[in-house]
């Protein structure tokens, strides 16, 4: 489970760095993430977790990246966003996920904060559109790692 801990908190952080430099989270990491969170699961199954908590687990990131499409869809979050999201979800799976969107929502604010004084310091500098995936990592991250 370290490895994939540690794989999983690697894929973040690219996926934060790659929304920096090119506002663009590429679908290989996403998918990797998704398929660590399906490795979690396949180890909790092998321990014996019900296949009950594990549907929930599953539920949960469904949820959590239809909520994100449909804020896609409504022109508020990025289509990568949506999809780090939904696979986050599955990687920390339900248990994880209320600390994971809160995390993201705090880091989230405070880029929110960074990115205004950097404009206001720029004064009327050009705007560019606010990397969540930074927030959706660091969400990623700090639960994963047991911060959260």
């Amino acid at each position: 489970m370290q490895v994939l801990s540690a794989a999983a908190v690697a894929l973040f952080a690219l996926a934060a760095a790659g929304d920096i430099a090119r506002r663009r989270i590429p679908n290989p990491l996403v998918l990797a993430l998704a398929f660590a969170g399906l490795a979690r699961l396949g180890l909790a199954a092998s321990g014996g977790a019900s296949p009950v908590a594990l549907g929930i687990d599953i539920a949960a990131a469904l949820a959590i990246f239809a909520a994100g499409a449909g804020l896609f869809a409504a022109g508020l979050l990025g289509g990568g966003d949506a999809k780090l999201l939904g696979a986050g979800s599955l990687w920390l799976g339900a248990e994880g996920t209320g600390a994971f969107l809160m995390v993201t929502v705090l880091a989230g604010g405070l880029l929110a904060l960074v990115f205004l004084a950097l404009r206001l310091i720029r004064r009327g500098g050009p705007e560019t559109a606010l990397p969540y995936g930074v927030a959706i990592a660091a969400g990623g991250i700090l639960t994963t790692l047991g911060f959260a």
